[in-house]
């Protein structure tokens, strides 16, 4: 197992046993049956590593790479929130009615 993947996990459990649940919030995302997708969640999560002993690339779950490349590229070089513009449907179930994922 990896470095990035021990943290990754020590991560998710620091959120599982310290976070704070969603269920008295209007959250956005749904279930296919429609009922609300409540999550546990932790603010100020930062995770650092040392680029000297490993790249921090996990193998604990799957991450396509094209699709992760193209987010950061839309991110960063287009520096747009229209979620049409990424070609992906990861982002689809939070956008708004201006194709957008702002809040």
């Amino acid at each position: 197992m990896s470095l990035a993947d021990d943290l990754f996990i020590k991560m998710c459990t620091d959120i599982l046993e310290n976070g704070t649940s969603t269920e008295d919030e209007k959250v956005r995302p749904h279930w296919e049956d429609g009922t609300p997708a409540y999550t546990i969640k932790k603010f100020g999560v930062v995770n650092r590593y040392d680029l000297s002993k490993e790249f921090p690339a996990m193998t604990l779950r799957k991450v396509p790479i094209k699709t992760a490349t193209d987010e950061i590229l839309w991110i960063w070089q287009k520096k747009s929130n229209k979620v049409s513009e990424l070609g992906s449907h990861i982002w689809d179930q939070w956008v708004d009615e201006n194709g957008t994922i702002v809040e």
